[in-house]
């Protein structure tokens, strides 16, 4: 496939060159090589392995696909703009003369896609070759709406990004001089094609083009009808390169119903290779970088895999199964897999119904007459092929994870509770609710993968780091906080020795100043989250059912005592009980945040829910209080008495666990007799010297700050000091 572009501008050449080499940068997987035109105000560029630029009396044309161009020439001489589609075979043309440009799309020819920006209009094969010529990136959102709620795109002229449209097939668009925004675009209805509907047969053997050819299994006669005719239409002497897909581990036994279809054929006729995808190596990202836009289904993309895969092996591959829902994406899917990996995807019954009985019939008789009767029964089973459905259900429990992340902190809109709902009990879902899931992910990763590198970018400082902190005075001493940056905690890690380790080696390589800090009375801060993360304690929010009580006390005042989400009221729940939470949120609600706190007690409001910069799991997770904290902060001093010099661990006044937010903070545990010095520690903690848990830094030490020393003021006329030789 060929990468076409064209700008319609009045701006200056230097811009319009810098224009058109971006457009042509981002076009560069569809060829090798690149062939410029211009006519008047029109630029026209395409981007093949031996690109053409086409001049015709008044008109340069650039063509994508089939045509003959002397036979489009007198067409559009006869009939105008709308004598550029009609051809037998599926094509597209730009076309530029002196009022403007013209796009054509002849039958189900390559995409096209034009856009506004900055008072020109550009015209690429791709949307994201129009984001990278300077298109805002926008998503739009009835697209995105209408997507999420049935899975439909590609059927009409708008596209996911707002302010890009898509040429439809058997549509001209008209470019020419405007009057108010500079240029006037004018879209026709596509045209109408005469003559009998096609049969099955017909459209099966229209899409079987020459070269080496494969298919692509699929269940039922479907599937069947398309592996007899290009076994009889397209004999080939190795055998026909035959591909099925697996699911280790998942509940797909395509395996055995390949070997049912294909074993009875005779020898050397099919070359059978099954291809496994496991679950938890979906290449989702790449898939959406090389369409552009979602798709609303994983048989796209298990079409989009096995081409790639077999890009060298075969020329064409042909699509055996019957496609339910929306198929309008499905030319866009064949025509990036063609511009990308050299493998032409054919789809013979996407705009048939293969339930119909007549069409059933049809393709019963297409797989009797080129099948052994074995095969053709094997095909016509209903359980068997009832398992060669991708078994989407169980791949979304093994991304559950990722799935949970982009319902919990969605790019599109608010947090998709409903989703989540849905994802937790997901064995008994509904087929719709399971597919709208798979959509909600693409959606995401989209967003993420396609959308974000052409966003415009907020500057960000260059160093990330907090500024240096002031001295706090508290207890008439001046304090100063030093935070250690540790690895990422996980459940069953040894907290005591790790942490001894680190403040070891902060006391080991600290200067000579914080040495001697060392030698005076200092303190041990350990955030309480990721001692409860070690414990095993956190609690994905998959593995939490929250309750009618929990739902109520959110939709009441949750917010105002952090407690936002029904999953953590529930964790909350379960340490301070009905009563206290209820009360607590009652006060809340009467704006007694004092009352609410003390009602509430440390434990629950010691509660973290999930964040989505926190460190795994954190982010998916509900992270209660940790559990034995004066015995956790007790293990860390006894592992520091190992590590630490005598002279500093002697200075050592005490280890406290803090849990420490943007509410305040709470004494947990503590490890010296004796009480411990609470307002020493709500001052020095009074800004969460722990950060957000992102930053990893869960251990502070707190160190007398050095003593200032007056220093004498010169008194006039006194003598200098002498300088030294």
């Amino acid at each position: 496939m060929a990468g076409l572009a064209a700008l319609l501008s009045f701006g200056s050449d230097r811009s319009s060159t810098e224009t058109l080499t971006a457009l042509s940068r981002a076009l560069a997987p569809r060829g090798s090589e690149e062939a410029r035109g211009v006519n008047g105000s029109a630029k026209l560029l395409v981007r093949a392995a031996l690109p053409i630029v086409h001049r015709l009396d008044t008109t340069t044309l650039i063509v994508d696909g089939i045509v003959e161009l002397s036979t489009l020439a007198n067409r559009y001489a006869e009939r105008g703009p709308m004598g550029l589609v009609g051809g037998a075979d599926p094509y597209t043309v730009i076309m530029a003369d002196p009022d403007g440009l013209v796009l054509a799309r002849s039958g189900d020819g390559p995409p096209l896609y034009y856009a506004r920006s900055r008072g020109a209009v550009l015209v690429a094969s791709e949307p994201t070759a129009l984001l990278a010529a300077g298109v805002p990136a926008r998503p739009d959102p009835e697209t995105v709406a209408r997507f999420l709620a049935v899975g439909g795109c590609d059927e009409g002229a708008a596209t996911f990004f707002e302010g890009i449209r898509r040429v439809l097939p058997d549509q001209v668009v008209e470019i020419s001089a405007g009057h108010t925004d500079g240029w006037l675009v004018r879209a026709h209805p596509p045209a109408r094609r005469r003559g009998p509907a096609i049969s099955g047969r017909m459209a099966l053997l229209g899409s079987v083009g020459e070269g080496r050819l494969g298919v692509l299994l699929g269940p039922g006669l479907p599937g069947a009808a398309v592996l007899g005719a290009a076994l009889s239409e397209h004999p080939q002497h190795r055998g026909l390169p035959v591909y099925s897909v697996n699911f280790p581990g998942l509940p797909m036994d395509s395996s055995a119903y390949a070997a049912a279809l294909l074993g009875p054929l005779p020898d050397a006729s099919v070359r059978h290779r099954a291809l496994p995808f496991f679950a938890d190596e979906i290449d989702v990202d790449g898939f959406l970088a090389d369409l552009g836009e979602p798709v609303p289904d994983l048989p796209a993309y298990l079409a989009w895999a096995v081409a790639r895969s077999t890009g060298g092996e075969v020329d064409a591959l042909l699509g055996a199964a019957g496609w339910h829902g929306p198929v309008g994406h499905l030319s866009r899917l064949a025509d990036r897999v063609a511009s990308r990996y050299g493998v032409a995807l054919r789809f013979p019954y996407r705009d048939l119904d293969t339930t119909d009985e007549a069409l059933r019939g049809e393709l019963r008789g297409l797989a009797e007459r080129t099948l052994p009767p074995v095969s053709v029964r094997a095909a016509s089973a209903a359980p068997a092929a009832a398992t060669l459905e991708p078994p989407l259900r169980e791949i979304l429990l093994r991304l559950r994870a990722e799935m949970i992340g982009a319902l919990l902190y969605p790019h599109h809109g608010p947090t998709d509770h409903a989703g989540l709902a849905v994802m937790q009990h997901l064995t008994a879902a509904s087929e719709a609710e399971v597919a709208r899931l798979w959509r909600c992910y693409l959606l995401e990763r989209w967003l993420v993968t396609v959308v974000a590198p052409y966003e415009r970018q907020p500057e960000v400082p260059a160093a990330r780091q907090a500024p240096q902190r002031a001295a706090i005075t508290a207890a008439g001493q001046e304090w100063l906080t030093h935070a250690l940056l540790t690895e990422p905690i996980a459940a069953g890690d040894r907290i005591a020795e790790k942490f001894a380790w680190y403040v070891a080696e902060f006391a080991h390589g600290a200067d000579k100043p914080t040495r001697q800090a060392l030698r005076q009375p200092w303190h041990l801060l350990v955030a309480a989250k990721p001692v409860a993360v070690a414990q095993g304690l956190a609690r994905a929010i998959w593995e939490i059912e929250p309750g009618s009580y929990a739902r109520a006390l959110v939709r009441v005042a949750g917010p105002a005592i952090g407690l936002a989400d029904p999953w953590s009221m529930q964790v909350a729940l379960d340490h301070a009980g009905k009563v206290r939470l209820g009360l607590a949120v009652l006060c809340a609600r009467l704006g007694r945040h004092a009352w609410a706190e003390r009602a509430a007690g440390p434990l629950a409001r010691s509660v973290c829910p999930p964040r989505e910069q926190a460190c795994p799991p954190a982010h998916l997770a509900v992270v209660p209080p940790p559990a034995n904290a004066d015995r956790v902060a007790e293990d860390i001093v006894a592992a520091l008495r190992k590590t630490l010099p005598d002279d500093v661990y002697a200075m050592l006044s005490g280890c406290a666990v803090i849990g420490a937010d943007e509410d305040g903070t709470r004494l947990l545990g503590w490890s010296r007799p004796g009480e411990p010095p609470a307002g020493l520690l709500a001052r020095l903690c009074e800004y969460n010297p722990f950060g957000q848990g992102d930053e990893r830094t869960p251990l502070v030490l707190a160190l007398a700050a050095p003593r200032r020393v007056a220093q004498p003021t010169g008194r006039k006329g006194a003598k200098a000091p002498a300088r030294r030789r």
